[in-house]
């Protein structure tokens, strides 16, 4: 009936499979040479007294093999009558306490096994950890009592070493997951960055300078920069409703639909930011099948060479602009979310841009990043720094108030701005 293996792995020293769920409970009482026939007495007492158990007896040495490892002991209890030598009694208890492990997470394999000593407290300490301790003189009157209260707790250990088993496979499941989800994200997000336009070189002394900041990994909000022919460039900004993959997906297919041209006859013609926004709009409404997406954006075609720019908005934040010696001014353009209405029209507006000037394109992020119990704060914050004329110093400092803003820490959403300047040298060029 025993089959003894090597630990932990090994077959069960009372013969029953790792995943057999046993209605029974199990004692072994262990002893030394020495204390055999008061161990395999015990061993028939208990039997009596605890009919529901088997109970088997075991020598020591049968505890390990020939190479000394621990072999796997199935049981509830494990008795172990000690000699009078402390030193004999702790090598034992070694050997049993390494038998008893349980190193796997078997929804049906015990907790490790209740170890309890019988032994003569005169001769010996009570074990520190890991074993209980009966007084050998008081056994006959306690030591069935004890084991009795150890078997009545020990079908809901199971259960519950059971459910604790099951419990940590789902969690390592679910971490398994997530960890692929994460790994997915991070893949999108690379995905998403690679789309994202290059940086143009200044043209005429017009510059676009960019900050980009997403909620998480993947962002509902995206921007284009083009540079058209050898005076223009388009700028783009849109906002996808919503979060994460389904905003980001959004957003990159508004992106990639856009049109800023046209050939006509064979002829190169350049479409209005109107138009633009017009077709992307278009394209939105008759994509949308079971669900309904929208999404905010703002178009602009800037002529360098005349310093001139054609805005048109769709329920996007308004442009800002900051002119050395003025407050700030919003940039205001009729037009509909995209998705919405299909033959919506969208106005245009025109600005001459000065030296000097900086022209933002933002997301809705910033009204909730600079806002102040409740109110949006974004217009004064961008217009403190209208003393500062370099781009890149302007969206540098812009980055470092939102770093040092209450609640940086929990960004509410994707963070985008582009920075249009006009350098002093433009009027140079101009007047030439």
């Amino acid at each position: 009936m025993l089959g003894i293996g090597r630990h932990p792995r090994a077959d069960s020293m009372f013969g029953a499979p790792m995943h057999h769920v046993r209605n029974t409970y199990r004692i072994a009482v262990i002893s030394g040479a020495t204390q055999g026939r008061e161990a395999a007495a015990w061993r028939d007492a208990l039997a009596r007294e605890l009919p529901a158990t088997t109970v088997a007896h075991l020598p020591v040495e049968a505890l390990s093999d020939s190479a000394n490892h621990p072999v796997h002991l199935e049981t509830e209890i494990a008795v172990l009558f000690a000699s009078d030598s402390q030193a004999e009694t702790d090598a034992a208890l070694d050997i049993l306490l390494g038998s008893v492990e349980r190193a796997t997470n078997d929804p049906n394999e015990l907790a490790s096994a209740r170890v309890v000593v019988v032994g003569d407290p005169a001769a010996l300490h009570a074990p520190a950890t890991g074993a209980d301790f009966v007084a050998r003189a008081d056994a006959t009157t306690t030591l069935p009592a004890f084991l009795r209260g150890l078997l009545a707790n020990a079908a809901g250990l199971r259960e519950s070493r059971r459910e604790l088993a099951l419990l940590s496979r789902v969690v390592d499941s679910m971490r398994t997951e997530l960890e692929i989800r994460d790994e997915e994200l991070q893949m999108a997000a690379l995905v998403q960055k690679d789309f994202l336009p290059l940086p143009i070189e200044p043209l005429l002394g017009m510059r676009v300078t960019t900050l980009y900041r997403p909620l998480g990994q993947v962002s509902g909000d995206v921007y284009h920069v083009e540079q058209l022919d050898d005076h223009r460039i388009a700028i783009f900004l849109a906002d996808a409703v919503g979060h994460g993959i389904p905003a980001a997906l959004l957003g990159m297919a508004v992106c990639r639909s856009l049109e800023f041209t046209e050939r006509v006859g064979g002829q190169l013609k350049l479409l209005g930011p109107g138009e633009t926004l017009a077709r992307a709009n278009r394209r939105l409404h008759e994509h949308q099948r079971a669900t309904t997406r929208f999404a905010t954006a703002i178009a602009g075609v800037l002529d360098c060479a005349t310093r001139k720019l054609r805005i048109a908005v769709a329920g996007h934040p308004p442009a800002i602009l900051l002119r050395p010696g003025e407050g700030p001014q919003t940039i205001e353009a009729e037009g509909s979310l995209l998705g919405v209405f299909p033959d919506e029209r969208y106005e245009e507006v025109e600005i001459e841009l000065r030296p000097n000037d900086r022209l933002l394109f933002y997301s809705d992020g910033f009204e909730q990043a600079f806002a102040e119990h409740g109110t949006a704060r974004h217009v004064e914050e961008f217009g403190r720094l209208a003393g500062v004329l370099d781009p890149e110093q302007f969206v540098e400092q812009v980055a470092a108030r939102l770093d040092a803003h209450h609640g940086s820490l929990h960004q509410a959403d994707d963070l985008t701005l582009l920075c249009v300047s006009v350098e002093q040298t433009a009027a140079m060029r101009h007047a030439a």
